[in-house]
């Protein structure tokens, strides 16, 4: 994880297994979390404000209350995951719909993942964490 956003990120990935199951995922706080794939409820692609660089990024929010945020720099295994960065993302949140057809994808990720626009900008810091407590 770049320094500059450590400690600075709810929900943060620092690595995730993608088994036929679920997600396998370690946090950046060391914690451990594992979500089945019946358990995700959605997806949300976004871009963080500029303060944090505007680096895309998507959450996977799941009945079993643990959100997990994947970043560019988020070591994932067990599915290749096609591109990087916006592509990345992208593809993220196919392979979620994909292995849960009835996850939710808001208006602005469902325009994201239909077109090559880019994920929705958050503007600033106050509106992340606004972002943040609609999932907590």
């Amino acid at each position: 994880m770049p320094p500059l956003f450590k400690g600075k990120l709810a929900y943060a990935m620092l690595s995730a297994e993608i088994t036929r199951a679920g997600l396998d995922a370690r946090r950046e706080d060391g914690k451990s979390c594992l979500v089945m794939w019946k358990e995700v409820v959605g997806a949300a692609a976004r871009r963080l404000p500029p303060d944090l660089e505007g680096v895309p990024f998507v959450d996977i929010i799941s009945t079993s209350g643990q959100t997990l945020r994947f970043l560019p720099w988020t070591r994932i295994s067990g599915e290749e995951l096609e591109g990087e960065g916006e592509a990345r993302c992208r593809s993220l949140v196919k392979l979620v719909v994909g292995h849960n057809a009835e996850a939710v994808l808001d208006p602005a990720t469902k325009k994201f993942v239909d077109t090559t626009e880019p994920p929705a900008q958050l503007p600033d810091l106050a509106t992340l964490a606004a972002h943040d407590a609609r999932l907590a």
